[in-house]
């Protein structure tokens, strides 16, 4: 294979799910420049980078060196001098002659002040600055400050290379063969990348964006346009990603979807060191430029940058952030001064990823970068290949800009709202909000993107990945349900099965799903079907029936409005055997109140049997089958997640805690020769706490209540895991999700329980590249109890009114996403032999490694 056809199949490879969502974790707009130079600027003495070092063309382009005392400019615009400057430090001018790429520049110590108030401090005089700042936050911040603003965004997303940045040589490789060179090929892959990269990108995507923020809201996007190269339909996911904060006065700055401590948090002057390095004039007077740097070296403790903070009003008027690692990330935010709210707004924001060098790892979108030792490419272009100039730069550009007007956002934790027209949007609609015409290399990218990813099907791969993860197979016009296909549990032995629901292509209003299985086991048939209606797209609102005929597990715990994730074969679920059968048909009604609250209401009437040994004997009652008619009501709250409304439909684009969720179920007695009539409430709250050092506390509590006389079917047993089979050996089985890992299967039935779950996930210990355990630590307790447990008749079962408690330890990934976790019994239930109260479980842990 030739060296341009291999970097053409590199290229291309881009076009695939995992390589786009790869480049955009890893990788000011640029065009093609005339005038390009990098340099570094040194402490003349020392030979130590200077950060931070202002450098201005002689055609007025200018920039700042970064942490490392490095630069780069370009411009369209030729130029043949910089000038540099820096506090402390002599300037100086630099011709730039053609020929030069590279500049390494030594500055002079000198003797500087910066005006009489700041060398008369008692202390460093940047200190008293932050804490002005910081004091000023509520009056600066404009979502603190402004009862509401509105305003336009232009944004760009390029993955490209500066052509100057690498050479056009052809290599000779040569191998040595007992003491001989001997020529073994052509390396042209520099020569080809360059012809390349001078006449497209390598990835672009474009977006409109109208926000709208109204005082006690959330800040609301509603995308207008929307253009992703080789994709007709967008990765609505990726419009959920947050590449840099849009305001830089929140307590944490995010940078590549990552948390760091802000500069001007309340505790900020105990985690940053502070040094001015010059005033400059701004649109409203001077600012200050302030550089930050973290007191400790520690990950993830903070951002390296500069702060431009206006003299008199001690408002951000400009903000620049760094982070070095295997990757590095430079994240620019300009500011615009609106007389009218005497307030500095947003005006554009930039972020570039590049391959880095650095010895210090960091951490975004979730992935810690590794160090390297291998020197920066930046002086030497000679050296350069490929992968160390292509890099990712994300430009926005706000617009049309309205600060305390009239605005009403609806549904505000649907934070972003994608028109169904986005993608379709007119040329003209595009030269309105765009800064600058697209270059010719742009328009190029798209036009070769576009005819590649249609010939390489990229959208249909791209569609596969994503119903992958949502347990789906798509085909043309069903989605088949990749959870249904085989589970397994003692009662059934492997319950074979094929089920689906209809997608978008099918009807975008209508719906119908249906599924069979058959147990290996019991050789029976299950199977359900049913249909829908979408009444409201925006709320969400579905109405539908089915026939079910199925089994669920006797006394379980389980939410008809609860999210749930793909999960293709329970483990718990292989040692369970007492099960009931249940015939049902019932309509239901889905609704949104609001994006954040799910309600699901159904009706259902149908019979009932349990499918082992049991009968429900009362002074008036007596049943081993039964009949129900039942209304449920459901509720899931999660008021800090966040949706999108795409024309897929809801998205989720974040996790937020707590979340709860409520249930309840009123069965009507004699309606529909309904048996019973008891009433059930059941909830579930669950919180996680993230914490900076990547490890987590987890809460779980959940319980219900069952008022009246009830079947063994609508009672709970607290989800146990645990078997006395003998020998001892036989109950080392799988661990469950919140199950109690040493209560045995329904030892204890109640009808009314609490149970409260807290595990801590201590963070992957990384002892090899292939070897990272990660141990979590977890504890669990319930209490419950039961009136007129003789009513329950052929089972054997205990109060569990004295309270249960375990604790354990997990030891995860130990291979290949296996693990293994011990968990002991104590409290009054603890049992006279010991090692009845020992459980020792196989844990299993999925990674998609991002």
């Amino acid at each position: 294979m030739s060296a341009f056809s291999l970097n053409k199949r590199r290229i291309t490879t881009y076009y695939t799910m995992a390589k786009t969502v790869f480049l955009f974790i890893f990788i000011p707009f640029l065009a093609f420049s005339q005038s390009f130079v990098q340099g570094l600027v040194l402490d003349e003495n020392t030979n130590k980078p200077l950060p931070f070092a202002s450098i201005i063309t002689n055609t007025n382009i200018g920039t700042l060196s970064d942490v490392d005392g490095k630069f780069e400019l370009n411009s369209s615009e030729n130029f043949k001098e910089i000038i540099v400057t820096y506090v402390g430090y002599k300037s100086i001018h630099i011709e730039i002659e053609k020929s030069n790429k590279f500049v390494t520049i030594k500055l002079a110590p000198k003797i500087e002040t910066l005006n009489e108030v700041l060398i008369t401090a008692s202390e460093n005089p940047a200190l008293q600055i932050i804490r002005n700042t910081i004091a000023h936050k509520p009056k600066n911040n404009i979502e603190k400050a402004l009862n509401s603003f509105q305003f336009n965004t232009y944004n760009k997303i390029l993955i490209t290379a500066n052509p100057e940045a690498i050479n056009n040589k052809i290599d000779s490789v040569f191998v040595v063969k007992k003491g001989n060179r001997i020529f073994k090929e052509i390396d042209s892959v520099n020569y080809k990348f360059k012809k390349e990269i001078e006449k497209q990108d390598l990835y672009i995507s474009e977006k409109i964006s109208e926000f709208k923020f109204e005082k006690g809201k959330k800040t609301k996007e509603i995308i207008l346009a929307s253009r992703m190269a080789g994709l007709k339909q967008p990765l609505y996911e990726l419009f959920a990603i947050t590449f840099q904060d849009f305001s830089f006065y929140n307590e944490f700055y995010t940078i590549a979807g990552r948390k760091y401590t802000n500069p001007i948090a309340k505790n900020a002057l105990k985690q940053y060191n502070y040094k001015i390095l010059d005033t400059v004039k701004d649109e409203n007077g001077y600012s200050y430029v302030i550089h930050f740097k973290p007191i400790k070296n520690k990950e993830l403790l903070g951002i390296e940058g500069v702060l431009f903070i206006n003299t008199k009003t001690y408002a951000i008027t400009k903000a620049m952030a760094e982070l070095k690692g295997i990757v590095n990330i430079k994240a620019t935010q300009n500011y615009t001064y609106l007389k009218a709210a005497e307030k500095w707004f947003p005006l554009n924001n930039n972020i570039e990823i590049r391959k880095g060098d650095n010895t210090q790892p960091i951490s975004f979108f979730g992935k810690k970068s590794n160090p390297t030792n291998k020197s920066d490419s930046i002086n030497d272009i000679s050296k350069n290949r490929p992968d160390d100039v292509i890099y990712f730069n994300s430009t926005s550009i706000n617009s049309n800009i309205e600060v305390n007007i009239p605005v009403k956002v609806i549904r505000a934790s649907s934070t972003i709202q994608f028109n169904d027209d986005a993608n379709q949007q007119p040329e003209q609609f595009w030269r309105n909000y765009r800064a600058d015409s697209l270059t010719t290399r742009e328009q190029k990218t798209y036009t070769y993107l576009d005819s590649i990813a249609k010939k390489e099907g990229v959208e249909k791969k791209i569609n596969l990945a994503r119903n992958i993860f949502k347990g789906h197979y798509p085909t043309k016009y069903i989605n088949l349900n990749l959870g249904k296909i085989l589970n397994v549990n003692n009662y059934e032995g492997f319950r074979v099965g094929f089920g689906g629901i209809t997608n978008s292509t099918f009807s975008q209003k209508y719906k119908i799903e249906a599924y069979g299985a058959y147990g290996t086991k019991d050789t029976r048939f299950k199977y359900s079907f049913g249909g829908a209606v979408r009444l409201n797209k925006d709320t969400n609102t579905w109405i539908g029936a089915k026939y079910t005929n199925d089994l669920i597990e006797s006394a379980s715990f389980h939410f008809i409005a609860e999210n749930t994730s793909f999960t293709p074969i329970n483990p718990r679920n292989i040692n369970i055997s007492q099960f009931y059968n249940y015939k049902t048909t019932s309509v239901f009604l889905a609704h949104n109140l609001q994006p954040n609250i799910d309600v699901k209401m159904e009706l259902s009437s149908g019979t009932y049997k349990n499918l082992f040994d049991y009968a429900y004997v009362s002074p008036d009652k007596t049943y081993t089958e039964y009949t129900l008619s039942t209304i449920v009501l459901g509720f899931n709250f999660t008021p800090n997640s966040e949706y999108m409304n795409s024309p897929l439909g809801k998205i989720n684009i974040k996790n937020g805690y707590p979340q709860f969720t409520f249930q309840i179920t009123q069965s009507l007695e004699d309606v529909l020769n309904s048996d019973f009539g008891f009433t059930q409430l059941n909830f579930r709250i669950l919180n996680k706490i993230i914490r900076i050092r990547k490890s987590t506390t987890n809460f779980l509590l959940e319980g219900g209540i069952v008022f009246g006389e009830a079947p063994i079917s609508h009672l709970y047993n607290s989800t146990p895991n645990y078997t006395y089979k003998s020998p001892w050996a036989k109950r080392i089985t799988f661990a469950g999700t919140n199950s109690f890992e040493t209560m045995g299967y329904n030892e204890f039935i109640s009808d009314r329980f609490t149970a409260l779950h807290i595990s801590h996930q201590f963070r992957f210990f990384k002892i090899s590249k292939k070897f990272q355990p990660q141990i979590t630590l977890a504890t669990r307790a319930a209490i419950g109890g039961i009136h007129s447990p003789e009513y329950q008749t052929g089972i054997s079962f205990k109060s569990l009114n004295k309270g249960y408690f375990e604790s354990g330890i997990e030891f995860n990934t130990l291979f290949k996403g296996f693990g293994a976790s011990a968990f002991y019994r104590y409290g009054p239930y603890i049992n006279p032999v010991w090692s009845n109260n020992l459980a020792v479980k196989i844990t299993y842990n999925f990674r998609l490694g991002f």
